[in-house]
């Protein structure tokens, strides 16, 4: 016997659909207040600046990607490279902070890893999913 959620449940997990759009907000959002933390109240994992930019913005990216999707692969991933860059400038002025070329290439790898692997890989995974229940 397998879980089959409500329809409900199902109609919010839909690509651009309300629950999608809320994660997507939530993690633009997290990503754009630990960018403008001052360097000594920052979390941090253990990992290089340069893997936790990648990640955080791949998994942004991913959601947002399928949240947004009448906006082309391209659109977003320049999106977010315009994003990490005016970040990693602004944290020229942030204390304990500093601005990186290497910062912004990672952040904008991520989101083409991100963007990318929802389009090509998650989506249609998930609406063939979706398309069984």
């Amino acid at each position: 016997m397998s879980f089959v959620p409500p329809r409900a449940v199902l109609d919010r997990l839909r690509p651009e659909g309300p629950l999608l759009k809320a994660l997507a907000a939530a993690c633009c959002l997290v990503i754009i207040v630990l960018s403008l933390l001052p360097g000594n109240e920052r979390p941090h994992t253990g990992f290089s600046g340069n893997i936790e930019h990648v990640v955080a913005y791949a998994g942004t990216a991913c959601f947002v990607a399928l949240a947004l999707l009448r906006r082309p692969v391209a659109v977003l991933v320049i999106a977010f490279s315009a994003a990490s860059a005016f970040f990693e400038i602004c944290q020229i002025w942030i204390p304990g902070r500093s601005a990186g070329f290497d910062n912004w290439f990672a952040s904008t790898l991520g989101a083409l890893i991100g963007v990318a692997a929802a389009r090509y890989i998650v989506l249609p995974r998930l609406s063939a999913w979706l398309a069984r229940r």
